[in-house]
């Protein structure tokens, strides 16, 4: 082979080989998100009834973290041995009576807080991923649970830690005020627990990326329970589950949507919140940080 071809070929190599990296690198770092499930599972899993369902379910959604709330009859042993199912080996909840909330992952927890004394449901303050998270189920009119768990956060956006609160609000939005006049017509309207997260700057990662997506409950399975008909309950539909970010998680935000599959109807009341973050720009995101 004389020179020539050699440099020639050296330099196709070379072109390969810098087009691939970039490729490997470009990717990594798209790639590298986390999908966040937040789903209140009525008295756990629909009374027990429909675990199969829900694990295949979350199974087929391949997320990071899942947190829930209503898991009624389900202790923190057992939540761990469901969580397998889609995939998760670290799992906790913050009571073993009443309704606990609760929260799973791919990668391990550290719980930092399990309070419930003061609050009709209670929270679950857990890191993982680098985020902490804060697992809520507010009760209508009990304005000073939310008080609690922001002055919990306070100090954490001081040091600009990563903070998530998600949950059950059992309140809506002023942004989805104009649906709830025309079309919740069966609904009051609290405005109280968004106003006062939003009032520190969280984002609701639903409304920045799926604005249309006004329902998180109710499904058919209350028929006839708790509405006569789909007309009637039609006319009760709003949006009260949320995922609220801090502003710098929200501006890698990837998605944020709420599933109103039919195959999860009969699982439970309300439909998941399903949300992405990019976690490739903040190294202390990852799955193996010291927690």
């Amino acid at each position: 082979m004389n020179q020539t071809n050699w440099q020639a070929i050296k330099f196709v190599l070379t072109v390969v080989l810098a087009f691939a990296v970039n490729t490997c690198v470009t990717g990594a770092a798209k790639g590298e998100t986390l999908k966040i499930i937040n789903w209140n599972v009525l008295y756990g899993f629909n009374h027990h009834k429909s675990i199969d369902e829900a694990s295949q379910w979350l199974d087929g959604q391949r997320p990071g973290v899942v947190a829930l709330q209503e898991l009624n009859g389900i202790s923190e042993q057992r939540l761990r041995e469901y969580a397998k199912h889609w995939g998760h080996s670290h799992a906790v909840t913050h009571k073993e009576s009443g309704f606990p909330v609760g929260l799973t992952s791919k990668a391990p927890i550290e719980v930092v807080e399990r309070q419930f004394e003061g609050f009709h449901h209670g929270f679950l303050h857990c890191k993982t991923y680098g985020i902490h998270f804060f697992v809520v189920h507010f009760w209508p009119g009990k304005s000073n649970e939310v008080d609690e768990i922001l002055n919990r956060v306070a100090p954490l956006l001081e040091r600009q830690e990563k903070v998530i609160l998600l949950g059950d609000f059992n309140g809506c939005s002023r942004k989805d005020e104009a649906f709830l006049i025309a079309s919740a017509t069966r609904r009051e309207r609290d405005y109280t627990f968004v106003d006062q997260v939003e009032a520190q700057g969280f984002v609701d990662l639903v409304h920045k990326h799926d604005p249309s997506a006004k329902i998180s409950c109710p499904s058919p399975i209350t028929i006839p329970r708790w509405s006569k008909d789909m007309e009637e309950l039609k006319q009760k539909r709003y949006r009260i589950d949320f995922v609220f970010a801090d502003r710098l998680l929200a501006e890698d935000s990837r998605s944020g949507t709420i599933s109103l599959a039919r195959e999860i109807d009969t699982i439970s009341d309300h439909y998941p919140v399903i949300v992405e973050l990019e976690i490739s720009k903040h190294p202390k995101t990852g799955a193996n940080d010291d927690l």
